[in-house]
């Protein structure tokens, strides 16, 4: 494994969470490419949807490809970049998300599996696939990168809030387990869904996050009609969305972005 360059760009595609991250919350939303820098960090987002293009009446089912950094400019080649405790997400209101008669997972069925037993065990609830990844920082030695595949599943409900289920096992340097959730709740204003993730310790506060990759979307039928997880329309011309990134050093990095989709 290669010892981040300075200034520090992230070594892999990365972890969940942020991902995951957005997923639940419409990234439907997103056809985005935005850089945001606070001090030394900077945290780079992009996504795709297809189609492209939106009709501006029907709500079009859509697939999601989102990627995401968290980097430093640090001139400390060893120095840790800041561990991401919570992100939060709000989504456009012409973007929604559809779990209607889609099987669900639980967390208890993920805990300790490998990718492989995961899948097996959920098959039917999965929504989405990608890859995770931090950077690792032991003493007296150079940071190295950690990465693992991400799974994303359909779990129970909240009340009437759809949940998502985020799984990635990664060697860190063990192979280890990490499982989270999002739930999806209402926003208002422009924003339509909303949803908040806690992003899991890493190595004992030794590992931090530094991006992510997935694609999520997924079709299945309910009485012979057909269903989609993630649908979007386009009446003004562009949609919005808003992200929080919280750190457990105290920054903050928060932002808004609005992008054509017509």
């Amino acid at each position: 494994m290669k010892a981040p360059r300075s200034p520090r760009r992230p070594t892999t595609a990365a972890l969940l969470l942020t991902l995951a991250l957005c997923l639940g919350a419409i990234c439907a939303s997103l056809a985005l490419a935005t850089t945001v820098h606070v001090g030394a960090l900077e945290v780079q987002i992009e996504g795709k949807i297809k189609p492209a293009k939106l009709s501006k009446t029907k709500p079009t089912p859509i697939t999601l490809h989102l990627e995401g950094h968290i980097s430093s400019t640090s001139p400390n080649p060893n120095e840790q970049i800041p561990a991401l405790r919570t992100l939060n997400l709000q989504f456009d209101k012409h973007g929604s998300i559809n779990t209607k008669g889609l099987p669900t997972c639980t967390t208890q069925k993920l805990i300790s599996t490998t990718t492989q037993k995961a899948e097996a065990a959920c098959h039917s609830s999965l929504i989405g696939k990608g890859k995770a990844g931090a950077e690792i920082y032991f003493p007296e030695q150079a940071p190295f990168a950690a990465s693992g595949p991400m799974l994303i599943f359909n779990g129970p409900p909240k009340g009437h809030n759809p949940v998502l289920i985020i799984h990635v096992y990664a060697d860190v340097p063990a192979p280890t387990t990490f499982v989270t959730t999002g739930e999806i709740s209402k926003a208002h204003g422009k924003f339509g869904t909303s949803t908040s993730i806690q992003i899991p310790t890493i190595v004992g506060g030794q590992g931090s996050l530094t991006g992510f990759e997935a694609t999520i979307g997924k079709t299945w039928k309910v009485k012979g009609k057909k269903q989609s997880l993630l649908t979007a329309d386009c009446p003004t011309g562009s949609l919005f969305a808003h992200g929080e990134f919280d750190f457990l050093n105290g920054t903050k990095i928060s932002g808004e972005i609005a992008k054509t989709c017509g």
